[in-house]
């Protein structure tokens, strides 16, 4: 997905928990710096959390693979600039009275889905304007 903004963007930086996606991103030459790992475990370096740097966090079919989103959620709005700080995501949404209070269910494509109350309750909690 970083090709599609690399225009729109002075540095691109990418993190992916897959070495050979990481592989198929640096092949594609548009971002500036590629890790491995998962947003957190990248956000909290050895030098303490990065803080407030990121005008642009885009999370393209990640939280198909996630299911409680909340540290996702803390650790973006820690990470993103105060001002005009903008987190993009895709997600896949489920049924508000499907299984109960749960707020997100693992389908049988082994694809999470997440109810939109449950995603509008963490954005603000965590001080995201939500915008659909």
């Amino acid at each position: 997905s970083g090709l599609a903004f690399r225009d729109c963007v002075d540095s691109l930086f990418g993190i992916d928990l897959s070495p050979e996606m990481i592989q198929k991103a640096k092949e594609k030459k548009c971002y500036d710096e590629l890790r491995i790992g998962d947003v957190e475990a990248i956000f909290c370096n050895a030098k303490g959390p990065i803080k407030n740097v990121f005008d642009l966090v885009i999370a393209c079919d990640v939280f198909v693979y996630i299911g409680d989103l909340r540290s996702v959620f803390i650790s973006v709005r820690r990470n993103l600039c105060e001002e005009d700080g903008l987190f993009a995501f895709s997600t896949e949404f489920m049924e508000e009275d499907t299984i109960g209070g749960k707020s997100y269910l693992l389908q049988k494509c082994a694809r999470f889905a997440h109810k939109q109350s449950y995603i509008e309750e963490l954005s603000k909690e965590t001080v995201l304007k939500l915008r659909q």
